[in-house]
């Protein structure tokens, strides 16, 4: 009996050890495990989620003019600054509504797609120039009627253009201010005219207020001066109150929680059981 109690307790002993050898080397996996941890963390490794929700959206083009006469100067700086800071200070104040833009000149280009990313369209309207289109002539009816035929394509329950120029339509041209008027009449859009230039100045190219008046009347929308600008988002935002919306879903990432922390506790709390299993029977000697 003394033998066989004897033997069991050799083999546990055996056991014991074997594990202990097998297991020697666990501080300096747990130190590796640790140092990964950090370079990890070091990443600045992020957990995202995503988010769908509505929003009323109404689609909106803009219809800006490039032509030569835009760079007369009885407007600060000039015809052109003063239309990219109203269409820019208009379109900060967009919030769920899909904007496009068109230019024109002598003829149109569509410039932007309908989005609903106001940074790209604000980054677009800051770096026009005159020289994007052939910029000798003012085709007003054909960047209207261009601006209609992508709104035309669009599902939005109200449609609306924000037409800016100097009214001085001096090109022929395949639609005339007051066809594209009437035909944009006809597709219940609302345009809303700026006109870009001071009235009665002596200086420079003269500016046509008659047209755009009358594109505005024709069309159910409201005419402007570039220098209200801010009248121009205000008055907008209240017919916007009466227009039919269209619910839009949009679905984003959004960040979640950063990784940072969690990971370099880990690492942490590994290097302290390292510490501790090196004052035990895992430490080595040479």
């Amino acid at each position: 009996g003394a033998t066989l109690g004897f033997t069991r307790v050799a083999a546990m002993k055996r056991v014991g050890g074997g594990m202990v050898s097998y297991l020697a080397h666990l501080p300096a996996v747990l130190r590796v495990v640790a140092i990964g941890a950090i370079a990890i963390g070091l990443a600045r490794p992020q957990t995202y989620r995503t988010v769908t929700y509505e929003e009323d959206s109404v689609d909106i083009m803009i219809i800006l003019d490039l032509s030569k006469s835009m760079e007369d100067t009885d407007l600060p700086r000039n015809r052109l600054d003063a239309a990219q800071r109203v269409v820019r200070r208009f379109v900060a104040a967009r919030k769920g509504d899909r904007v496009g833009l068109v230019v024109f000149a002598q003829r149109a280009m569509l410039q932007c797609p309908m989005t609903t990313d106001m940074h790209v369209v604000d980054q677009v309207v800051a770096d026009l120039a005159i020289g994007d289109v052939p910029e000798l002539g003012t085709a007003i009816g054909d960047g209207l009627g261009m601006g209609l035929a992508y709104l035309r394509k669009s599902d939005a329950k109200s449609k609306i253009v924000i037409l800016l120029s100097d009214g001085d339509n001096n090109v022929s041209t395949q639609m005339t201010p007051q066809q594209a008027a009437q035909a944009a009449a006809d597709l219940g859009v609302q345009v809303f005219t700026v006109l870009v230039g001071a009235e009665g100045s002596v200086f420079g190219n003269a500016v046509d207020p008659a047209t755009l008046r009358n594109i505005a009347t024709i069309t159910g929308g409201q005419f402007f001066e570039a220098k209200d600008g801010r009248g121009l988002s205000d008055s907008f935002d209240t017919v916007r109150e009466r227009l039919d919306k269209t619910r839009r879903k949009h679905t984003e990432r959004k960040k979640d929680r950063e990784l940072f922390v969690p990971l370099v506790g880990l690492a942490f709390g590994l290097l302290l059981l390292e510490l501790a299993l090196s004052a035990t029977r895992f430490r080595r000697f040479p």
